[in-house]
């Protein structure tokens, strides 16, 4: 029998190791079509501090520590008051997620909670460009769910919305309203408007009362809270958001923020399961998890602040518009662009460019998401390699 050699073992899983850091070091560069920030040295510290070698477990609540004391729940809470500080939110609850689509399972199951509880029938609406995970999690939750059409730049279509809303009415008489409020589509980055939703509420005397309002904002969630254009969500009706931390952050490793208005959260989850073995409430999606995300959402915080954000949030959105100048000012097909925002659209290029730079595609577009390592240099060498490369030339009409 041949005898098994454990330092072999070992030596070969460290060079397949270093081999593939090499691979995904030379993907970092050309990584455009995707909202991740693919590098972020800014955690490396995390990597040597011998954090990363110890089980860091947040089960259940956050704001109830337990008995067990390997978690980072702490750090957990700093975290979100920091974003609720961002979007004006006194009284929360919250928890750091998986990501967007647990923020948004998470969501849509409150306000399902909230009006079962009244003896009430959930519907949820949500528009035709929202995120892959908002109609999954309809069919995980067993919610009816109506999907509204959008415009050409991907926004609600607030018409559609109300006859939506009014076949509902003309159906039920005990019901209430699950809308999804995109802040950011993921293909073009179009946002609904909170206010033309209130408008179509208002239309329709649809009590306030009967209505959830839960807001997607997994990439602009960051970048919102800076905008001229912005709306006060938690002010205006929306009881929950959700927030990826692995997008504009830049934390790395997949996670999110779920934040929702408190007073809502207690009444849906008066009755939460008391584990006594964990010493904490069951009120997360997850009966476990991940302690490290944690610490990697509180470090890149207090590295980059408010005006860090701030700072970085503007110049991914001039970036953005620069790519967007630049296409144009070559001719280059079905450009569009949103304000405001990181995302920029355009006619599907050839399958060389599409592979090179990991451009995102539907149908016949492409869009390049400009985050944080998208410099304007970046942006040339694109726009310099889509013109010349010669299946590309035909579409160039300059």
């Amino acid at each position: 029998m041949e005898e098994f050699d454990y330092q072999e073992k070992l030596t070969q899983a460290e060079i397949r190791l270093t081999e593939f850091l090499a691979e995904q070091i030379r993907n970092s560069a050309t990584y455009f079509g995707y909202p991740e920030i693919p590098q972020n040295n800014d955690l490396s510290i995390l990597g040597i501090s011998g954090l990363a070698k110890l089980h860091l477990n947040n089960a259940g609540d956050p704001s109830v520590h337990g008995n067990a004391k390997m978690h980072t729940k702490e750090f957990e809470k700093e975290v979100l008051d920091f974003v609720a500080k961002l979007y004006d939110l006194e009284s929360y609850w919250g928890y750091i997620t998986s990501g967007g689509t647990e923020g948004n399972l998470y969501g849509l199951y409150m306000g399902r909670e909230y009006f079962t509880q009244k003896n009430k029938k959930p519907f949820f609406l949500f528009s035709s460009s929202s995120h892959y995970s908002i109609p999954k999690n309809a069919h995980l939750l067993n919610v009816d769910a109506f999907q509204v059409n959008c415009d050409g730049s991907g926004e609600m279509n607030y018409k559609n919305l109300t006859e939506k809303i009014k076949s509902i009415n003309t159906k039920h008489k005990e019901y209430g309203l699950i809308i999804n409020l995109n802040i950011g589509t993921t293909m073009t980055g179009a946002m609904d408007e909170l206010s033309e939703i209130h408008n179509v509420l208002d239309e329709l005397h649809i009590p306030k009362e009967d209505v959830y309002i839960h807001a997607d904002a997994a990439l602009m969630g960051f970048i919102y809270p800076f905008l001229s254009s912005k709306e006060d969500l938690f002010a205006n009706g929306v009881s929950s958001i959700a927030i990826s931390g692995h997008k504009f952050p830049g934390t790395i490793h997949p996670c999110g923020v779920l934040l929702a208005n408190k007073s809502m959260h207690d009444a849906t989850f008066q009755d939460a399961n008391w584990i006594p073995y964990l010493e904490a409430n069951d009120t997360t999606i997850s009966g476990s998890r991940n302690g490290f995300l944690a610490l990697n959402f509180w470090y890149i915080i207090q590295k980059k602040g408010v005006n860090g954000f701030k700072e970085e949030a503007m110049t991914c959105i001039e970036n953005a518009q620069y790519l967007y100048n630049s296409l144009n000012e070559m001719n280059y097909p079905d450009v569009a662009y949103n304000a405001d925002q990181l995302i920029v659209t355009f006619e599907k290029p050839c399958d060389e460019i599409v592979q090179k730079y990991q451009l995102a595609t539907q149908g016949n577009k492409a869009h390049i998401v400009v985050m944080q390592h998208i410099s304007k240099h970046k942006i040339d060498q694109f726009c310099t390699l889509l013109k010349s490369t010669s299946q590309n030339l035909e579409l160039v009409k300059g």
